[in-house]
């Protein structure tokens, strides 16, 4: 994250009344910044985005059930070592059969550290986690969270299931925001044509999929998630297999064209014209 110290803590000064909460914050976005400089449209950037956030709930910033990265206290060295490689997370929760029954959560530098032991047991590496209704305000719970040092929450929801996951990451980039760098590379587009047909990555946000096509979903599949994906791991209850489809709409469908033992990778889209 690319911002100034010195313009992150005078909006947290002028934003936040609680003086602990205020100089833990500063704390934070000290240790999350850098000393480069940016420009005054960037300094309004994260200005609306604590304005914004200061409005938020944890429902609206967590990654969803589906999309969820997690590991099985039962899981052995191999495939644990496989996610690893696979997934860029250095947090993962570890679970007792489903989310439902989650242990704790690992750090990826513990594993790395006692991973090659002859007497590995992933249980040893467990660290807390914290488990919030969805409805937690999004500062109630980064206080929350520097307060136990604790750094990833379970999500859940008024039935008490496992409806997503949020890390301390993810909510200190609510505030600061990404803010990309003229030297960044360009992202990699999220669809693209492949043999006459609209491959799309399935973690594709569904705001961001019906703006770009100009459709809508109907609503009572967007409750709870955030993605393309989401949607589709909801209807079908479980990760989908390769070739499976499901129609949305008499027009809108999706087939499973990559998928992982976690989560759905990508999909093709029928029904939409290609931008």
């Amino acid at each position: 994250m690319k911002i100034k110290r010195t313009i992150a803590i005078s909006l947290i000064k002028e934003l936040i009344q609680d003086e602990k909460f205020k100089k833990e914050m500063i704390d934070l976005i000290s240790s999350n910044s850098d000393s480069s400089g940016v420009a005054r449209n960037e300094e309004k950037k994260i200005f609306n985005n604590l304005l914004k956030v200061h409005k938020k709930t944890v429902d609206d910033v967590m990654v969803p059930r589906g999309e969820i990265i997690f590991i099985d206290e039962k899981i052995n060295k191999e495939n644990l070592i496989k996610i690893i490689n696979k997934e860029a997370h250095s947090r993962m929760p570890v679970v007792n059969g489903e989310l439902e029954n989650c242990l704790g959560m690992v750090h990826i530098k513990d594993l790395f550290k006692k991973i090659n032991n002859k007497s590995f047991n992933i249980k040893s590496l467990l660290r807390e986690v914290l488990f919030i209704p969805s409805a937690t305000p999004v500062f109630h719970l980064l206080q929350k969270m520097k307060k136990q040092n604790i750094h990833l929450a379970i999500v859940m929801d008024e039935f008490n299931s496992v409806a997503g996951l949020v890390t301390i990451e993810d909510l200190v980039e609510e505030i600061v925001g990404e803010i990309e760098d003229e030297h960044d590379k360009e992202e990699t587009p999220l669809y693209h044509l492949k043999n006459n047909n609209l491959v799309m990555d399935a973690a594709m946000l569904v705001d961001d999929f019906e703006r770009e096509f100009d459709v809508s979903i109907p609503e009572e599949l967007k409750e709870d998630v955030g993605t393309i994906g989401g949607i589709l791991f909801n209807l079908a209850g479980r990760i989908p297999k390769k070739k499976e489809k499901f129609a949305i709409n008499k027009k809108l469908s999706f087939t499973i064209h990559k998928v992982s033992s976690r989560k759905i990778l990508e999909v093709i889209v029928h029904g939409v014209k290609s931008q």
